[in-house]
């Protein structure tokens, strides 16, 4: 989950918009997640390309809390020159997204784009892109 403003660090996830997240909100995959101890799980984040052209990427590498070996990747990624735009790339997900939600919110009382809420929609290499200007997401 990447926030911006009044966040909850609310690990149970659900229907979009929650009040629990004030800010603008992107729910990459929202769900009971976490970095193993002494592994190589971690959080990156990099810019690349040149103005106005650059792009931001999150990239996570975690585990469900409830099984350690239960291995997610995925990035959430920003267009410098497609303000409104947020791209979803699912590297891996155990379990498609069977426990989990995925979309964005402009604030707790919305307007909210949800992809998925508890379906295993996801299959490795699905790309999710969220159009928050027109409304519309594809994947």
């Amino acid at each position: 989950v990447l926030c911006l403003g009044s966040c909850s660090a609310a690990y149970s996830n659900g229907a979009l918009p929650d009040s629990q997240f004030a800010g603008p909100t992107v729910f990459g995959f929202w769900d009971d997640l976490y970095i193993t101890s002494g592994s190589s799980q971690t959080i990156y984040y990099a810019v690349s390309g040149t103005a106005p052209n650059r792009i931001t990427t999150f990239e996570f590498y975690e585990s469900h809390y409830g099984g350690p070996t239960q291995y997610y990747h995925f990035q959430i990624i920003f267009h410098e020159n497609l303000p409104n735009i947020v791209e979803c790339l699912y590297l891996e997900t155990y379990d498609g997204g069977a426990s989990a939600t995925i979309g964005v919110q402009q604030s707790g009382s919305g307007p909210s784009m949800t992809y998925l809420l508890n379906q295993a929609l996801l299959t490795y290499n699905t790309t999710v892109i969220f159009d928050t200007s027109a409304g519309t997401f594809s994947g």
